[in-house]
């Protein structure tokens, strides 16, 4: 299995090349081979650690960093050097080939003979002498082939076969652009071929005298292309789970999103070598899409007025991503920069929702891509400016924002890529393009009707601050001020039109609404300590038989279940009346030392170590919902981060709220070590979309209801207790603050201890625990063990919350201040919301 950082096709073929020469320059060493001029390029090996502003960034927006690399000599060969070393080692009868090795060769020859052939039919202009230096270093790893041969496993990897056998499962049309990548696939064959570069560990000591010509340059973008159409095709994928509700929609959503950050990083990977050719990536798949136009016969500039190229390459130019490329380009230089409350006015049409990707010619297809861009991108542009920041901010808004901030600068591959995404998804769902904003409004809905019943609380404040701020749209208001203001005229798009199109933002809404409410409704519930008490006093009512086996408490044997054991119990959970009254004192923070024999009368020894925490759970998803926070720019994350992240989710699974390994599954864990997580950049994406959809109940589990029913069961099992023994009870409970001591009463009692030690040993009394089960079953069998399951699986509808007052959450965009804003710009002369003339300009 390849290290992460080498997952991309573009790394691999670089892994190959530099494998090859490494064995060959370590083996013919250390085999008595003896040349100066190998070693005479010596430099060292650059560490991955991000430094300087970009090291800042990455801090500054919660990126993972990676460690640091050892800091070896590397040494330059020369592709001359590649056959003295091949005859020398094949003179060696104690060495063998490695079947990775043979791997690697096999692969790098194939490439290379084979992307010129392709680069050459498609008429793309190549450098002078190009073709013979691809020549001579294909010659030259033939005859290291050859030399090696008898060195060689039998039946070794076929690069032409395992090629075909990848190109066979490629559904693309047009797929012969990426058959010279095929081989390197994640095939079976692949996926079972041993490691072809050195492990994660080890770092090269040789690499390649690297001829980074145009054609190594071209070569980069079109494996950058091929890792982005496999990535798409797998978010094809997570879409048609999320339609067919095998998927949630956050999950797809969040996948989509890290997707685009994914496709950031590739890019940035073999931006270098482009940039050695004064270019960009944008730029040159625009040059290579021309090339690939008259490989197919296809005149590019023959086209209508109004196109953007020859529709008749189409297909070609989703590929390489020249139709969203075009589009961006014709918004960001076609639009004022300071101007970010602008509409389209349909002077092209408008996308239709009900056709949505089954237009069957590719004109009808064009319209459909530019009408839905052009609709979209004065939102985007709106929300990635300081007037329309929300709680969310995904990679699309991220990217529009610093093209906005640069308009004369080059597109960058990824945001193309990106935008193609938004199309794909968007036309897929076709006339249910609006699901996801339902779902979001129905979580919304769910979420304030729960908070009726929460005192006001810092918890409930920031649960509602997220769950109320699409109640308005803060576009569709900006708007309708700038019609007030005699800025716009016509008819407006429909309020709320940008989440009804946008099914991606909705799923990271929606993550963002749980994720919050998780976290604040852990803080909430776990200080005044009523779920502990009640779960110990449930368990205790378990163990002595005192409710009936078809009488559970459902939620709290899922909150039980959710946090562990060790989340209650100190140890073991506990099997008698005694340990019920220690394990409740030692959660509280008493030391054990109090039950020593020797122990003195007086103060209460204390070990806050005792004391009992919660646990977030869900730990990738909190991580990634950190990574929605509008930051504006930074650095992307990268698959080697990503699996990182996914990895040490595995590992907070199996830890308690103190960070130590959950004592109930601490043998399993031993037994089943968690190890690095390690894909190819598409299997990775599925692999977080899953992981995210695995950890939704955990996070939208209400710890606000949990704690609302075990106080609603403390406050009764009280009232009780004091019809049995009278007012003189209460002095348990001096304070409402207090109520879950009333646990600790019925555990003393049934302990018969009035203290901690020996000494304050009494007789024991059945009525506090007797009285507390009768409680619970009345509790139960009213139906309040189901509150947070009922509450989730209950459809809220608006009707309900007409009356709710939310006063203080009424205004969450500060929409007055931006209206005092449009109108002193609008007083000003600014914020017209044209791009140029209005007659000639389809954005008003």
């Amino acid at each position: 299995m390849l290290p992460s950082s080498l997952k991309s096709i573009y790394q691999q073929y670089k892994a190959d090349t530099d494998s090859v020469a490494n064995w060959l320059a370590t083996t013919a060493n250390a085999n008595g081979y003896q040349d100066n001029a190998s070693s005479s390029n010596n430099a060292p090996v650059k560490s991955g650690r991000v430094k300087g502003k970009a090291r800042k960034q990455a801090k500054a927006s919660g990126q993972p960093q990676p460690g640091n690399l050892a800091n070896k000599t590397s040494r330059i060969i020369r592709v001359g050097d590649f056959e003295p070393m091949a005859s020398h080692i094949a003179k060696l009868d104690s060495v063998k080939v490695p079947h990775d090795l043979t791997v690697a060769l096999e692969r790098v020859i194939w490439v290379r003979k084979n992307f010129l052939k392709r680069l050459l039919d498609s008429g793309a202009e190549i450098e002078p002498g190009s073709d013979e230096r691809h020549s001579f270093f294909v010659g030259v790893l033939e005859k290291v082939r050859d030399c090696l041969k008898p060195l060689m496993e039998t039946g070794s990897f076929n690069a032409d076969e395992a090629a075909e056998k990848a190109g066979e499962k490629s559904q693309e049309a047009f797929k012969n652009m990426f058959d010279v990548l095929q081989v390197y696939a994640p095939s079976e064959s692949f996926l079972n071929a041993p490691d072809v570069a050195p492990k994660s560990a080890t770092v090269l000591e040789y690499t390649v005298d690297r001829d980074e010509s145009i054609e190594d340059a071209i070569f980069a973008l079109v494996a950058l292309l091929g890792d982005y159409s496999r990535l798409r095709q797998e978010i094809k994928s997570l879409w048609a789970d999320y339609e067919a509700n095998r998927l949630d929609l956050a999950a797809a959503a969040v996948a989509t999103n890290m997707a685009f950050e994914l496709a950031r990083s590739l890019e940035d990977e073999i931006t270098p070598i482009i940039r050695k050719h004064d270019g960009e990536a944008g730029e040159l798949a625009t040059t290579y899409f021309m090339g690939l136009c008259n490989l197919y016969g296809i005149d590019a500039g023959n086209k209508q007025p109004g196109d953007a190229y020859n529709l008749q390459a189409y297909d070609l130019a989703q590929l390489c991503l020249v139709t969203t490329n075009t589009l961006l380009t014709s918004y960001a230089t076609g639009t004022s920069p300071t101007v970010v409350v602008n509409y389209y006015n349909g002077k092209f049409g408008w996308y239709d929702e009900e056709l949505g990707a089954k237009g069957k010619t590719n004109r009808a297809k064009w319209h459909q891509d530019k009408n839905a861009m052009l609709e979209v991108l004065p939102d985007l542009h709106f929300l990635s400016s300081n007037m329309g920041t929300g709680a969310v901010e995904d990679e699309l808004i991220r990217g529009i924002g610093a093209l906005m901030r640069d308009p004369d600068a080059d597109i960058p591959l990824w945001l193309s890529w990106a935008a193609q995404i938004y199309l794909d998804v968007l036309q897929f769902l076709g006339p249910n393009c609006g699901r996801g904003f339902n779902e979001v409004k129905q979580e919304s809905l769910k979420i304030k009707k729960a908070m009726l019943d929460v005192p006001s609380s810092p918890e409930r404040s920031r649960v509602l601050k997220v769950a109320t701020k699409w109640d308005k749209d803060p576009i569709r208001a900006c708007r309708d001020q700038m019609v007030k203001l005699g800025q716009f005229s016509g008819n407006m798009p429909p309020a709320w039109r940008f989440l009804r199109r946008n099914p991606i933002h909705c799923g990271l809404l929606l993550h963002n609404m749980r994720v919050n409410l998780h976290l604040s409704g852990v803080a909430y519930a776990a200080t005044p300590g009523a779920v502990m008490c009640t779960t110990q006093l449930y368990q205790a009512l378990r163990q002595e038989k005192l409710l009936s086996d078809q009488l559970a408490w459902e939620d709290v044997e899922t909150f039980w279940k959710m946090q562990g054991d060790s989340a209650f119990f100190v140890g073991d959970p506990p099997k008698n009346r005694e340990e019920y009254f220690k394990n409740y004192c030692l959660c509280l923070g008493v030391s054990v030392s109090n039950w020593a024999p020797t122990k003195r009368k007086g103060k209460v020894n204390v070990n806050t170590a005792n004391r009992r925490n919660m646990k977030f759970n869900g730990w990738v998803s909190l991580v990634i919902n950190r990574r929605l926070a509008p930051t504006g720019e930074r650095l992307p994350l990268s698959s080697d981060l990503i699996e990182g992240i996914l990895t040490e989710g595995r590992r907070h699974e199996t830890m308690d709220g103190k960070g130590h390994i959950r004592p109930e599954i601490k043998a399993k864990a031993k037994d089943e070590p968690i190890d690095p997580v390690s894909l190819s950049p598409a299997a990775l994406i599925r692999k977080l979309a899953l992981n995210i959809h695995a950890e939704i109940p955990d996070i939208v589990f209400n710890y606000f209801t949990m704690h609302h029913s075990a106080w609603s069961f403390l406050t009764e099992l009280k009232e009780e207790f004091t019809r049995l023994w009278g007012p003189r009870f209460l002095q348990y409970i001096p304070t409402e603050d207090k109520l879950p001591y009333v646990v600790g009463y019925v555990f003393s009692t049934a302990a018969g201890q009035k203290g901690l030690t020996s000494d304050d040993k009494g007789e024991a009394v059945d009525a506090g625990i007797d009285a507390a089960a009768k409680v619970m079953r009345k509790f139960l069998e009213d139906g309040h063990g189901r509150a947070v399951k009922e509450q989730a699986e209950t459809e809220v509808e608006p009707e309900e919350l007409k009356d709710a007052d939310f006063e203080e959450f009424l205004d969450p965009w500060r929409l007055d201040t931006l209206m005092k804003k449009l109108k002193r710009e609008s007083q000003a002369g600014r914020g017209s919301g044209r791009g140029g003339a209005e007659e000639d300009c389809h954005m008003q």
